[in-house]
């Protein structure tokens, strides 16, 4: 994604920023004095972490997280249309770290994994481009950015693998069940059928465990197994609402291949 910012597949990430600062707008009120994430609130609730977590939380009330969602708006959509191959690109990227970070520690609750992904991202560029911002520095910073991916999967499959639930089936049915990732539907065809509810439980775990195998795949089946992530992604936004995960996972693909094909080369 940095190595080859002409590619399109890499603005994903700035589509999921625009789907944020939508979010924000509509929920703004909910930064005022009244919201559930007002400031008062907020300082309780960091009262007792450490004072770098704190920073941001308590700054600008609802006009001022509003501006920045407009900002990040703006500057996405910009990323979008010219990419980060050139100065106006990379301007309009580093307002989305400035904009991203501070809509970040000024809500402090309820983030996402694709938040923290993105915004991690958007630092790593940041820091590419203080390194020089050269060929090398854009390799490692692909590589940096695809074993977080490698990471992410394997962590949270292990996780599964851990869990009672998850192994001896009724994890889908269950998160299926709930008001945010709820689809009555399908979830009444999986508590009629346990043993789905399991295979589909595992098919998950596998998937995630074996995510690890890029690392050793030549090429060719590495844009296999990233294709079958991909439909993973468009598979949870339809099935549970998870549409950031499809643009930050998806966005950072050609950072994981940059990966792959740099051990290759090794």
């Amino acid at each position: 994604m940095f190595t080859h910012p002409e590619l399109l597949v890499s603005r994903l990430i700035f589509v999921g920023l625009v789907i944020e600062s939508f979010q924000i707008i509509h929920l703004r009120r909910a930064f005022g004095s009244q919201g559930i994430f007002c400031r008062t609130h907020l300082q309780l609730l960091t009262a007792g972490v450490a004072w770098h977590q704190r920073v941001g939380a308590t700054v600008g009330g609802s006009a001022a997280v509003t501006t920045a969602a407009i900002l990040q708006l703006g500057a996405a959509t910009a990323v979008i249309a010219i990419g980060t191959g050139t100065e106006s690109g990379i301007a309009a990227a580093l307002v989305c770290l400035v904009t991203a970070g501070y809509i970040r520690m000024r809500r402090q609750i309820g983030g996402s994994g694709a938040e923290q992904l993105t915004f991690i991202a958007l630092v790593t560029f940041a820091i590419v481009l203080v390194a020089g911002g050269g060929e090398t520095a854009r390799v490692m910073g692909d590589v940096f950015i695809g074993a977080q991916i490698v990471l992410a999967y394997v962590v949270a499959g292990a996780a599964k693998a851990c869990s009672p639930t998850w192994r001896r089936g009724g994890a889908m049915s269950g998160i299926l069940s709930t008001e945010c990732y709820g689809l009555p539907h399908l979830n009444s065809i999986l508590r009629a059928h346990p043993g789905l509810d399991k295979v589909l439980g595992w098919t998950v775990i596998v998937w995630e465990l074996g995510f690890l195998a890029i690392l050793f795949a030549p090429p060719p089946v590495a844009v296999g197994i990233l294709i079958s992530g991909a439909a993973f992604h468009v598979g949870c936004a339809f099935v549970m609402g998870l549409n950031r995960f499809t643009w930050a996972f998806c966005g950072c693909y050609p950072a994981v291949f940059v990966m792959v094909t740099t051990l290759h080369s090794m």
